[in-house]
């Protein structure tokens, strides 16, 4: 290896760093952030399970339970780095937010909310996103080490 300036190392190391970092697409971004969604979906549908499944045989609509879904795009259909979960119906969204938040007569037992605040459910999301990113950071650099 030949000799190189202290200086010239850290501005070729600072360059490195900001390709493989800093300039990220927004659709790298939203790759990121999609491992993230399925991991909280597939928790979301665990709790949707286990506090709300009915008996009731729906054949329009089905359970809710059934019907998390998650997109690698913010809640307008943007690619912007965002992604978003819920339930890909307005019918099974709205009910759960009653279920969540309450309505007259019926307290909410917050268990969306729950699971959003969840320590371990957000070390899961953040782990996937960081696994997820990490494996974007090795195909940019070329996995040269």
């Amino acid at each position: 290896m030949a000799d190189i300036e202290m200086s010239q190392f850290l501005e070729q190391w600072l360059e490195d760093v900001k390709s493989i970092s800093v300039d990220l697409t927004p659709k790298d971004q939203a790759e990121i952030t999609k491992a993230g969604a399925k991991v909280m979906a597939e928790r979301l549908t665990d709790v949707t399970n286990a506090k709300h499944r009915s008996h009731h045989n729906d054949k329009t609509y089905g359970h809710a339970a059934d019907h998390v879904s998650y997109m690698d795009k913010d809640v307008d259909g943007e690619t912007n780095g965002s992604s978003t979960v819920g339930w890909d119906n307005h019918y099974h969204a709205m009910n759960m937010m009653r279920l969540n938040d309450g309505y007259r007569g019926h307290p909410g037992d917050h268990f969306v909310t729950n699971l959003q605040q969840d320590k371990a459910t957000s070390e899961a999301v953040l782990r996937a996103e960081s696994d997820k990113y990490q494996e974007l950071i090795n195909d940019k650099k070329g996995d040269n080490d």
